[in-house]
C-alpha cells in the first residue's frame, strides 16, 4: 500500500521528485522582463518613427530650397527696362544712379513674384518716380498667373484665412509656377491640403504646413548667410562685407545689403512655429529687406521691424539654414 502511494506520489510530482508549473514569483519576474523588453522596444520604434519624420521633413524642405535658390539666382541677370515699365514714366535712365534703381526694381519684382502674404500677392509694382511710394495696379506675369490660378473657377478656391497656412499655400503656388519641373519632385506625402480649400501646401513629417519667408535679416543662427549681429559689428565699425557676404542682386554694391537666404522651415515635433508671419503693412519696405521701418537713416540699415528680427526660433524647428544639424 505504502508503495502504491509512493508511486502516485511521483507520477504527481514528477521523476525527480519536483513540481509541475511556475511560482508566482516567477511569474511575476518574467512578465517584468517582458514589460521592460516591450517598453524598450516601444521606445526604439518610436525614436526611429520620430527620426523618419524629421529625415522627411528636411528632405522636402531641402528640395524646396533648390527649387527657390535656382528661380532667385535668375534675377541676378534678369534685364529691367527703367523706361517700360508702368508706362514709360518709371524713371529717367541716368548713369549716376541707374544701377541703385535696377537694384531697387529688381527687388520689387521678387516681392511681387515671391509673395508671402496674401497682401503681397494683390499689391502690384510699386511706383518709384515720386514719393510716396505706392504699389500700382501693375503685375509681373508670375504674380499674375498665381492670382489667376487663386481666381480660378475650376479650383473655387481662396487663400486660407489661417496667416500660417496661407503663407503654405503661397509657398506651394511660388515653387509649382516658378519651376515648370518642380512638380515630378515632391511625393504625394509631401503636398496636401490641409485646410482643404481648393489650394495646396507642403507638408512635414507631421503632416503641418511647411512655410517660409522671402528674406530673412533677423536670423540669429544661420549656417547659410551673416547673422544680423555680425553685419552691425562690421558695418558700425566702419569696415567692408566679405565678397561671399555681399547681395547678389548689388554686384556694384550701389545698395546696402548683404547675403539673405529664403527661410523656409517646419514647426517641427511640437507644431509649434515660433514665428510670427510676415505683415505687409508698408509696401515701401517689403521689397527693401534692409531699410529700417523705424528710421530710414540709421546706420546698419537693417529691416528692425522683421517678424524676424530679435526672434529665437524653437529649438525644434526644422529649416533650410540649419540642415546640416
Amino acid at each position: 500500500m505504502k508503495r502504491t502511494t509512493d508511486g502516485a506520489q511521483r507520477r504527481r510530482t514528477g521523476v525527480s521528485g519536483r513540481r509541475f508549473g511556475f511560482t508566482l514569483v516567477e511569474l511575476l519576474t518574467v512578465i517584468a522582463i517582458i514589460g521592460m523588453l516591450g517598453a524598450i522596444s516601444i521606445t526604439t520604434v518610436r525614436a526611429s518613427i520620430q527620426s523618419a519624420k524629421e529625415t522627411q521633413t528636411r528632405t522636402t524642405i531641402a528640395k524646396i530650397d533648390n527649387v527657390l535658390t535656382a528661380c532667385y539666382e535668375k534675377y541676378q541677370y534678369r534685364r529691367v527696362g527703367l523706361s517700360n515699365i508702368n508706362g514709360g514714366n518709371r524713371w529717367v535712365q541716368l548713369s549716376s544712379d541707374a544701377q541703385y534703381r535696377r537694384l531697387i526694381i529688381i527687388r520689387d519684382l521678387l516681392r511681387c513674384d515671391f509673395p508671402c502674404t496674401p497682401a503681397e500677392l494683390y499689391m502690384g509694382l510699386v511706383n518709384y518716380t515720386y514719393p510716396p511710394f505706392i504699389p500700382t495696379s501693375e503685375t509681373t506675369p508670375l504674380q499674375a498667373a498665381l492670382r489667376s490660378i487663386i481666381a480660378s473657377d475650376s479650383l473655387n478656391s481662396s487663400l486660407s484665412g489661417d496667416p500660417i497656412i496661407a503663407n503654405a499655400e503661397l509657398l506651394y503656388l511660388v515653387v509649382m509656377n516658378g519651376d515648370p519641373e518642380a512638380r515630378s519632385l515632391f511625393a504625394e506625402r509631401e503636398v496636401n491640403d490641409v485646410d482643404k480649400n481648393g489650394l495646396n501646401e507642403f507638408i512635414d513629417g507631421w503632416g503641418n504646413p511647411i512655410c517660409w519667408f522671402r528674406w530673412a535679416p533677423g536670423l540669429d543662427s544661420s549656417d547659410r548667410q551673416p547673422l544680423i549681429s555680425d553685419v552691425e559689428s562690421q558695418l558700425n565699425n566702419f569696415g567692408s562685407l566679405d565678397a561671399k557676404d555681399k547681395d547678389p542682386f548689388d554686384p556694384s554694391c550701389v545698395g546696402d545689403g548683404w547675403f539673405l537666404v529664403p527661410y523656409i522651415y517646419s514647426a517641427g515635433p511640437d507644431g509649434e512655429y515660433g514665428l510670427t508671419m510676415p505683415n505687409a503693412t508698408n509696401i515701401k519696405y517689403m521689397d527693401n529687406p534692409f531699410l529700417s521701418v523705424a528710421d530710414e537713416g540709421t546706420i546698419p540699415p537693417v529691416q528692425v521691424g522683421s517678424p524676424l528680427a530679435g526672434t529665437r526660433t524653437y529649438k525644434d524647428n526644422i529649416d533650410n539654414h540649419t540642415l546640416v544639424r
